[in-house]
């Protein structure tokens, strides 16, 4: 890595509007620049990039080169960046850091990536309760100002590291010097352990309106610190995850996913697809008689199944919305179910009305008119039903609710559309005939 730079180089830029460049070119290219870059500069264009991106230039760089870069970065970021690599080029890269700094990368490497333990930073303040105010504050004066820059809580910490409390910079500042920690902290404080998923962590923070949440070990020892900032790119990631999973696609994949990979993670929710498409194929072909009977029957059939899905769609994402922020749960999700139901049926006649006159006005038949507003109506309120308690059980399964859901929605509101107007119009018709 370049050691210098002049004031007309990308070196002087954003490391994001560099990283935007580098997604641009090809990868040969890509790690080339960064080589041209400054060894500080490059590290954070790395953290900046596209995660596809990132690994395939980090493939590109040797190892005394990516060992460079990362101890230029803060540990839990060299951690996400190191945890990409394959394990033997793990062991090479980290065995060229300083051993401390090895052990503090390695450390974080141990946590899962969507855990609390996965996005915390390992820097912090923290201080015995033993200790005295001034005591307290001489030892943070010795810490040197970079690494107090945007601190103001200190965490009190026990004789074995455990959370003990908390306290405010302005609070330590305005006691009397010879106080104990222990006295003036408050104990009462928020925290979340390691293994806590990060979506949980964001709903806490989205819920109280956190600045920052000191992380735990099982055993209360105090290891790390999550701070608002770093919950913007959870809560970024997991809204693109549901509205990948929704359709089909990889929570992982990007723009800049090749398609060798993209095509493997989409392909099988493809295929299921096509098969819930030949299901309501299989309900058409089921009552072929009836539309030989009466083409005009075949007009509406998209109609009544498109309508259908567009209701179930906007049932089905607030439903999964609810759920990512924890609103979901016991009684709400019987609210949500009822609330969603009202809509179905007020919907249902409401466009079911405006259908059915279409279809007589069009075709001059009552008959027909009825046949589509009851078809409207029922698949209205299918839809609405079937945008919450597919979520839910998804979720009562143990999977991802948002995981397809839009694929098999879908199904429902395309089956059952088809079922509610075609099988309506088989009863109907032999009674009343084409009036």
């Amino acid at each position: 890595m370049s050691d210098e730079s002049t004031p007309n180089t990308p070196a002087k830029q954003h490391p994001a509007d560099i990283a935007d460049q580098l997604e641009q070119l090809t990868t040969d290219e890509a790690a080339a620049a960064l080589r041209a870059l400054p060894a500080e500069t490059a590290s954070e264009v790395l953290t900046e990039l596209d995660t596809e991106v990132a690994n395939d230039i980090a493939a590109q760089l040797s190892n005394e080169e990516l060992s460079s870069l990362l101890a230029e970065l803060p540990h839990d970021a060299a951690a996400d960046i190191a945890a990409d690599l394959s394990p033997e080029q793990q062991v090479a890269v980290l065995a060229q850091l300083d051993p401390p700094e090895s052990a503090k990368v390695s450390e974080l490497m141990r946590y899962s990536e969507d855990s609390a333990g996965g996005i915390m930073r390992d820097t912090f303040i923290a201080l015995p309760a033993r200790l005295t105010v001034g005591e307290g504050l001489n030892l943070i004066r010795q810490r040197g100002e970079e690494e107090f820059q945007g601190v103001t809580y200190v965490y009190i910490v026990d004789e074995h590291g455990k959370l003990a409390g908390v306290v405010s910079i302005r609070d330590l500042v305005f006691r009397p010097p010879a106080r104990r920690l222990a006295e003036v902290m408050n104990p009462r404080v928020h925290f979340v352990r390691v293994d806590t998923d990060q979506e949980e962590v964001a709903r806490q923070f989205t819920q109280y309106h956190y600045m920052a949440l000191p992380v735990v070990e099982r055993d209360g020892r105090l290891v790390g610190l999550v701070e608002a900032s770093q919950v913007i790119g959870v809560l970024q990631e997991e809204a693109t995850e549901d509205m990948q999973l929704m359709v089909g696609v990889s929570g992982e994949e990007s723009a800049h996913t090749p398609w060798r990979r993209a095509i493997g993670k989409r392909t099988p929710w493809l295929y299921v697809n096509l098969l819930t498409a030949f299901m309501a194929a299989a309900v058409i072909a089921w009552f072929e008689n009836t539309l030989a009977q009466w083409t005009a029957l075949a007009v509406f059939l998209p109609i009544i199944a498109g309508q259908g899905g567009n209701a179930g769609m906007q049932a089905l994402t607030v439903t999964i919305r609810s759920m990512a922020l924890g609103e979901l749960d016991g009684d709400a999700a019987r609210r949500v179910l009822m609330k969603e139901l009202i809509l179905g049926l007020l919907n249902g006649v409401a466009f079911g009305l405006t259908v059915g006159v279409i279809g007589y006005l069009w075709k001059g038949s009552f008959l027909l008119g009825l046949i589509v507003f009851l078809a409207m109506f029922l698949n209205m309120v299918a839809a609405a039903a079937s945008g919450v308690l597919i979520p839910l059980a998804l979720r009562a399964l143990r999977f991802d609710p948002a995981l397809s859901s839009s694929i098999f929605l879908t199904t429902v509101t395309d089956v059952a559309g088809f079922f509610f107007f075609l099988g309506l119009a088989s009863l109907l018709i032999p009674l009343f005939g084409h009036v």
